[in-house]
């Protein structure tokens, strides 16, 4: 394993962690990441080009489900880490397993191209020295979804003559002081943004054309929300979602609206002589009528604001909800979506990033769904509709997304064997979490694949078999039933995310590469899988069925005792002993 070379693009959580489990299973890895230290975008940055958490910023995920497989949260951590906290916490993770050596700090990978022999890939990197070009076996994209920003069209710009800019170019509110801002979106960046403002700004508007539900990190007993689903809540979930989508997504919606509302009430004014269901309903009349957060997309597509200091600042008049930017129509006049014109000097868009997938120009795009295949060089969409008569805008005149062929989110077919991205995928769960697991599934199927090529001798029997890819025609052929699956969905929801993974499916095969063992030992309610476990480990079970989702139960099950590669991940001595103490939490 140690001749082949695998370079990884980025120092985010999901390169972190794909850079450790290479080498764990004994690959000769390199990173490269642009900034001068770990941690991706929660590593604050004043580039304004660097998309960077806010020092204020709070990790949406309690640290009781959000540590490594093998590296927990630090105790004396608060239940909802800071982004200093967090990049500190990556930091500690790469000292730990000794990773820092293996990094290229400040180099820029602009783009990976295949060698002229096609027998390896071009990684083309900048750094302090200059420009050049470094060869390696295999590539693992880890560098993140937050990195182009998304603007709306904007056809007056010229005659505003105010501050217009893109959140990744926010930093800190000290130049806004004494200013009107209009923040526009109603994400979590948004808002974040906006809470940052409050108390520096003359005037803050909040734009958007439609509610989005949101929701606070904690319960009304002061326990972090996320610590009630469990292993197998999820995988009930997650079964659920696969059989009778319109039934859960309707479900799903009912709850989190109702834990909206509820969360609401919590910043009410004190009334004497209201009762809780009075409270509620005034509650629930300025959600839905004063500030219209209802109703938003559902959450089959997308994830809630996550958020408790936002309703009481619209309570206290500190931050006021007006319609969708429309355009700019003055100096420092705005259009809102009511043919209302606010007055203002700063203009902040909150309307996202897109995944940028040029930097593998031969990375097949597209090809299923109603749209032509394509390549990521591809700049010009109208190019492609000149070239291949391709309708790329539905009914209502909007832009269709441009999709890569990745099989399970990960793999592009062709290349599978050497090219994985973990930036593609939007899980509902905690998405570092999700990309070591899908780290660990890349390691060992590559091991897997390896150890195939070079013939190493066959398994004994009735051990667990490697992690080996299926035929390309199989990977294509998922790959054209994911998107046919998320076009039908974009079709009635433009809310949609991109990425959204089809979890039933998603989870399984990405424990069963890894070699996790949690499937064997432990499902949903509607199969006999757990009852082993009860019989034998009633303490065990108790702790994977009714505590929090962690992933520390990924290193619990001995599933390759061999070490032979492609058969399974390392276990952790410490993974009991580390479930046990985030079961038995005190908040």
């Amino acid at each position: 394993m140690e001749d082949i070379k695998i370079a990884v693009v980025g120092l985010g959580p999901a390169g972190l962690t794909a850079l450790k489990t290479l080498r764990e299973e004994g690959f000769n890895v390199v990173a490269f990441e642009r900034r001068e230290r770990i941690g991706g975008l929660w590593s604050f940055s004043n580039n304004p080009t660097f998309t960077s958490a806010l020092d204020e910023t709070v990790c949406n995920v309690s640290k009781f489900i959000s540590g490594f497989s093998d590296y927990p949260v630090a105790k004396d951590c608060p239940p909802y880490p800071t982004a200093p906290e967090i990049q500190e916490y990556f930091n500690c993770y790469a000292s730990h397993f000794n990773l820092h050596d293996h990094v290229r700090f400040n180099t820029t990978v602009n783009k990976v191209t295949r060698s002229m022999n096609d027998d390896a890939w071009d990684v083309h990197i900048t750094n302090p020295d200059g420009d050049a070009v470094q060869s390696f076996d295999k590539v693992v994209f880890g560098h993140g979804c937050d990195s182009v920003p998304v603007w709306p069209t904007l056809p007056n710009r010229d005659i505003f003559k105010g501050v217009v800019m893109h959140s990744q170019a926010y930093k800190n509110p000290e130049h806004f002081r004494g200013k009107k801002v209009l923040v526009v979106g109603i994400g979590n960046t948004a808002c974040e943004i906006s809470l940052s403002l409050r108390k520096h700004v003359d005037r803050l508007y909040q734009s958007y054309r439609r509610g989005k539900i949101m929701i606070s990190r904690y319960l009304d007993n002061g326990v972090p929300m996320d610590v009630n689903f469990s292993w197998s809540t999820l995988r009930l979930k997650y079964f659920l979602d696969e059989k009778l989508p319109w039934l859960m997504a309707s479900i799903a919606d009912r709850v989190m609206i109702n834990k909206m509302i509820s969360d609401a009430t919590r910043s009410e004014p004190a009334s004497s002589g209201l009762s809780r269901g009075e409270r509620l309903k005034r509650a629930g009349r300025k959600v839905w009528e004063d500030w219209r957060l209802l109703p938003g997309p559902s959450m089959a597509h997308t994830n809630p604001t996550v958020q408790e200091d936002f309703i009481p600042a619209l309570h206290e008049g500190d931050i006021i909800p007006v319609r969708g930017f429309k355009d700019f129509v003055g100096d420092h006049q705005v259009l809102l979506g009511d043919n209302t014109v606010v007055e203002v000097d700063v203009v902040i868009f909150c309307t996202g990033y897109d995944l940028d997938f040029s930097i593998m120009p031969e990375l097949e795009m597209d090809g299923a769904g109603g749209l032509p295949p394509r390549r990521a060089s591809c700049q010009s969409d109208d190019e492609e509709v000149d070239q291949d008569g391709a309708v790329d805008e539905d009914r209502d005149g909007r832009k269709k997304a441009h999709l890569p062929r990745l099989f399970q989110m990960i793999f592009p077919p062709r290349w599978a064997s050497s090219v994985a991205f973990l930036s593609w995928m939007a899980p509902q769960e905690n998405v570092w979490c999700v990309c070591e697991l899908a780290s660990m599934a890349i390691a060992q199927i590559w091991a897997a694949e390896t150890a195939k090529s070079t013939g190493e001798q066959p398994l004994k029997y009735g051990y667990r078999p490697r992690a080996i890819l299926p035929s390309l025609e199989e990977m294509n052929s998922q790959v054209d039933r994911y998107h046919i699956w998320w076009r039908a969905g974009w079709e009635k929801d433009h809310s949609m995310r991109l990425g959204n993974v089809q979890s039933y499916s998603f989870y399984r095969y990405l424990h069963d590469a890894a070699g996790t063992g949690l499937y064997d030992n432990l499902d949903h309610m509607f199969t006999s899988r757990g009852w082993g476990l009860w019989w034998n480990d009633r303490e065990l079970w108790t702790w994977l069925a009714k505590g929090p989702m962690n992933s520390y139960s990924w290193r619990l099950f001995e599933t390759n005792p061999d070490g032979i590669a492609g058969c399974g991940r390392k276990t952790w001595p410490g993974a009991r002993e580390a479930l046990r103490e985030a079961v038995c939490f005190d908040p």
